[in-house]
């Protein structure tokens, strides 16, 4: 402040340094609580990083040892198909997989997952393989292995019949069109890319988004080849469009967590030894696979 000779005052009073404010004192206060809060911190750290360290990889060892092996299944007629009386698990790839476990002397323990959450059960270690019939794309390849193709599979469409509106992909591409798609899907994908105008409608299950046509809620449903077949097979009302041709054709395997090698290099000699032994084919026939013709092998 200004003295009466006009000088500027330094703050001294009497030669001694002025009191220390209440703020000054507050805000002294709270930093050595911080600095005495440090290591606490740096401890609780230490804790969350161990148990956010990733899971070491398994091994067939592991899987004999317990006498289990987990594994993942997305009801798909007819590689997996599940009985809604009983709950228990048939088809080609479970009849395939028991055939493993029985080889090997382990119990099957079949976990049921969504289209939209299998991998999330892989990678999550819920299960060690998952047989459900999976397209073997490069993406996916970057968050689980995938086993050796077994067979090739496409997009098909179906409408009611009648509905000459639909005979290419360029066709679906309308505002005033409504596609039935089930979650998590390479169908799903596909509709978005070829199809960005049109309103979609996205079901859990391939056989609900099939009932979508059935009941009128689409204009047209994109399903995989095989559940395309099956509702044209069990539903008269309905049509094959778009030429009737199957696009975007893909690898079916089996996936697995990224860090199991060893459960890869496994899966892929069984099913070598499925095919060569003609196991894998007759289970095809007995289920009447409409992929039979397309085997990858």
């Amino acid at each position: 402040m200004a003295t009466k000779s006009g000088c500027v005052s330094s703050g001294v009073t009497n030669g001694q340094m002025p009191t220390m404010t209440r703020r000054s004192e507050v805000m002294i206060s709270r930093k050595k609580r911080v600095y005495r809060l440090v290591p606490t911190l740096f401890a609780a750290m230490a804790v969350v990083s161990l148990l956010v360290t990733p899971a070491e990889a398994r091994d067939m060892a592991d899987i004999t040892k317990s006498k289990k092996f987990n594994i993942g299944v997305v009801p798909f007629p007819p590689d997996v198909i599940r009985d809604p009386k009983t709950g228990e698990y048939k088809g080609i790839f479970v009849d395939a997989a028991r055939s493993i476990c029985e080889t090997i002397e382990v119990e099957c323990v079949f976990k049921e997952f969504a289209w939209a959450t299998f991998i999330a059960g892989i990678q999550s270690r819920q299960i060690d393989l998952s047989v459900a019939s999976t397209y073997s794309k490069m993406k996916r390849a970057l968050v689980v292995n995938f086993s050796q193709p077994i067979y090739f599979l496409g997009y098909r469409a179906v409408a009611k019949k009648g509905d000459n509106r639909f005979n290419s992909p360029e066709d679906l591409n309308n505002a005033d069109i409504t596609i039935g798609v089930t979650q998590g899907t390479g169908e799903h994908d596909w509709a978005q890319k070829v199809a960005p105008k049109a309103k979609l409608s996205v079901v859990k299950t391939e056989e609900l988004n099939m009932l979508q046509i059935v009941t009128g809620k689409v204009d047209v449903a994109i399903g995989d080849s095989v559940a395309a077949h099956h509702a044209l097979v069990k539903q008269s009302g309905i049509q094959a469009v778009l030429g009737g041709r199957i696009y975007s054709r893909n690898m079916v395997a089996w996936a697995m967590h990224k860090e199991d090698t060893d459960i890869l290099r496994f899966v892929n000699t069984a099913l070598n030894q499925l095919i060569a032994s003609g196991k894998l084919e007759d289970l095809a026939k007995k289920y009447e696979a409409p992929w039979i013709n397309d085997l990858a092998f």
